[in-house]
């Protein structure tokens, strides 16, 4: 397995010397021994090297208890920081009680988190299908609105009238619920508006036929910069260029990307919780930042 090229890898190497250690049971066994017994130097790319092959489940007791602590320890000065992924589903609530969120959304088994982990986790739920889907990230409030995170949150897909069913219940308590999507990747951006339980707006650049309502602000500036008249929706051959679902959502609520406010009134912590239904879900298998 070479521990002692991950031990010394540094951040640039780090991933190619996870890539390279088996992943049979044999040494996830050798591993957890150097966790045991060392040596020494070994231990922590062991506990590395377990969380890169099996995650959360691959950690006996006393390891998760160390990562824990860890997690406690530096989200007391955790800078804020963005939680996205190539392809980023997100929901901004009109509220600055991030608890009452959860218990709305009826969320179980949360857990803390720092920016960095909860970004990683969703990161490799995006991206490995197979990967238990169960977690959500909540942050704190920030300035009067609380994010949710991850494939849970994809009011644009398959799920989508599942999804908006829960939008638009979560709005009739809180006022206010804005559902985003922005790929990294060229695959469109999409908003979903919704105040009181009804839809003010919604629009999604790859499937114009799911949008509805009037144009926000935002979008009616870019449609006189463009010199185009009625909706984006209505000019399919220019909509690629429409302004990105993360300057929509600094614009009317909070962006979870790169407009993510460095500065701001927060209150709470970010965290990571279960969805309905789900149980108690697991940290998957991945490459972990805390």
């Amino acid at each position: 397995m070479n521990l002692d090229h991950l031990a010394t890898a540094g951040a640039d190497g780090r991933c190619q010397a996870l890539w390279k250690i088996e992943n049979s049971p044999e040494a996830r066994q050798v591993l957890s021994s150097v966790r045991r017994r060392g040596p020494g130097r070994l231990r922590r790319a062991a506990l590395d090297a377990l969380a890169y092959l099996g995650g959360e489940a691959a950690l006996d007791p006393a390891d998760l208890q160390i990562v824990e602590r860890l997690v406690r320890i530096r989200r007391r000065t955790d800078p804020i920081g963005s939680v996205t992924s190539c392809w980023t589903y997100w929901w901004a609530v009109r509220s600055t009680d991030q608890d009452a969120v959860v218990a709305a959304l009826g969320l179980t088994d949360v857990r803390p988190a720092t920016y960095g982990l909860a970004a990683t986790v969703i990161d490799i739920l995006e991206h490995d299908e197979s990967a238990e889907q169960g977690l959500v990230y909540v942050g704190p409030s920030i300035n009067g609105w609380v994010p949710l995170a991850g494939p849970w949150c994809d009011a644009f897909g398959g799920r989508a009238d599942e999804v908006r069913a829960i939008v638009a219940d979560l709005s009739r308590q809180f006022g206010e619920v804005h559902a985003f999507y922005f790929s990294e990747q060229g695959d469109g951006s999409a908003w979903h508006v919704v105040r009181d339980g009804m839809t003010i707006r919604s629009f999604y650049s790859e499937d114009l036929e799911m949008s509805s309502g009037d144009p926000l602000p935002i979008e009616r500036e870019w449609m006189a910069a463009h010199g185009l008249d009625g909706k984006p929706e209505e000019h399919p051959d220019d909509v690629w260029d429409i302004t990105a679902a993360n300057e929509v959502a600094a614009a009317i609520s909070l962006d979870v990307g790169w407009h993510h406010p460095v500065t701001a009134d927060v209150r709470g912590l970010p965290v990571l919780a279960s969805v309905p239904g789900a149980g108690p879900a697991k940290f998957p298998a991945g490459v972990y930042e805390i």
